[in-house]
């Protein structure tokens, strides 16, 4: 499974390389402050070093040698400590921030001038302790090692947060604004979607002057396509309701021939007519129709297509669930059940529908016995009027557009469909979809009063 560092989108990308650049910056911000409290002496740390040892080296000069130690043990704190000794400390190595130091401390304490103050770094791993040793009048040496409360962690940590807030407030206010200024991005994205499921509406134009425009551009095309649309579903309506009115009268003209043979062929072919006008209305209406979706016992749902073609004589079986809820547009999906179920039949001597859920999926299968679809061809027979006539026979009725709606109405439920051969023959078309529960569901007696054509 491949993780995506950068979201999705444009929104998601620049607020990225917005959020990227606030912490390379903060890091850089950290670093600086870290290497400047590692290697710099502040001023205060070399004025409160030098009071201290020259208020101890006053004590110590007017002393007995013998009271010294206790002196010197006394006058020590948790982040200063003091010691007496005959030898200084081993030279340690140099540095501009020792130097500089000891500038500031003799600057502060003019006393220091004349004595001999030693300074040194501490050991490499605590680069921020400093001890020296300043001889006093008797050749002896006072020893004194001051740790830079700079260097402890949780007051690192708490002076690094107050040098990156500035920072982290110019990332939220960089975030929130361009939150603010790409929102209509976001919506025309949106927009967009919701128009291919035919919920159009016009965008308020707003944002930067490039957005707007997009926005106008999007809402003029938006405006032509649905005109068009428009235009297209009366005329397929005029032109179905002016087809069927002559085949009304070819029906009744047909029943008025003596030859029985002669009148069951030209009864068969106005049926079939009939279908091909049915399909044809039905794939180029496409989605511009007034059904919603509605809740449905899915399983139910399929029951019903199962038992009618039961019920018309042919060897189909179902295995699966009583109930399961699923919300879709009914009459189309149940045109989509039929249509699948209708090619089992048809082109197999035994046909099954099994019927699946899992906590996120449903899956219907169905299957049936006959010679299947060529690997070649499985492309081919998803293109509206294609008839795969080495694989499927031409004795059945249709122009190619079974499948092929069949998809579409599956793809408006939130599903695909998957076909392909079984492994002992015969195709398999798979129904996957995305499943939801829900309180109530349709009846038995509603969904038997559904259409059931083939398309």
């Amino acid at each position: 499974m491949r993780v995506k560092l950068v979201p999705p989108g444009a929104v998601g990308r620049v607020l990225a390389v917005v959020a990227l650049t606030g912490v390379i910056g903060l890091s850089l911000n950290t670093l600086v402050y870290e290497g400047t409290s590692r290697f710099s002496i502040r001023e205060e740390e070399a004025r409160r070093t030098s009071e201290h040892i020259v208020v101890v080296s006053r004590m110590l000069e007017g002393e007995d040698p013998a009271r010294r130690a206790r002196i010197v043990e006394y006058a020590s704190t948790e982040h200063f400590k003091l010691g007496w000794f005959r030898q200084p400390i081993e030279p340690g190595a140099r540095s501009d921030a020792l130097t500089q130091m000891h500038r500031q401390m003799v600057v502060w304490e003019p006393s220091l001038a004349g004595k001999d103050l030693r300074l040194h770094l501490g050991s490499p791993g605590e680069a921020t302790e400093v001890s020296g040793s300043l001889q006093l009048s008797d050749g002896t040496w006072l020893h004194f090692r001051a740790q830079d409360l700079v260097g402890k962690w949780p007051l690192k940590l708490r002076g690094i947060l107050i040098a990156s807030l500035p920072m982290i407030a110019l990332v939220i206010i960089a975030l929130v604004t361009l939150r603010v200024i790409l929102r209509p991005l976001g919506l025309l994205a949106q927009a967009v979607t919701r128009v291919g499921y035919g919920d159009s509406s016009i965008l308020p134009e707003q944002g930067p002057a490039e957005f707007r425009h997009l926005i106008r551009a999007y809402n003029d095309m938006q405006t032509r396509i649905v005109t068009m649309i428009k235009d297209r579903t009366e005329a397929l309506a005029a032109v179905g309701h002016d087809l069927r009115t002559p085949l009304a009268r070819l029906r009744l003209s047909v029943d008025c021939v003596d030859d029985a043979e002669m009148r069951n062929t030209l009864t068969h072919d106005l049926d079939e007519m009939e279908l091909m006008l049915d399909s044809l209305l039905t794939y180029f209406r496409g989605d511009d129709h007034s059904e919603k979706p509605v809740l449905v016992d899915l399983a139910v749902l399929v029951t019903t297509v199962v038992d009618d073609l039961q019920d018309r004589g042919f060897d189909i079986t179902y295995e699966g669930p009583e109930h399961c809820d699923a919300t879709l547009r009914l009459v189309e999906f149940k045109r989509a059940l039929s249509n699948l179920t209708n090619n089992a039949v048809q082109y197999g001597d035994h046909a099954s529908v099994r019927f699946t859920v899992d906590d996120s999926v449903i899956r219907i299968f169905v299957e049936d016995d006959g010679p299947g679809i060529p690997e070649a061809d499985m492309q081919r027979v998803l293109i509206p009027f294609q008839r795969l006539d080495p694989a499927r026979q031409r004795n059945t009725s249709g122009v190619g557009l079974g499948i092929p709606i069949a998809v579409r109405a599956i793809a408006a439920a939130g599903g695909k469909l998957i076909l392909s051969n079984r492994p002992q023959g015969g195709l398999c078309a798979q129904i996957v979809l995305p499943r939801q529960t829900w309180p109530a569901r349709l009846t038995n007696t509603q969904l038997g009063a559904l259409p059931s054509n083939t398309l």
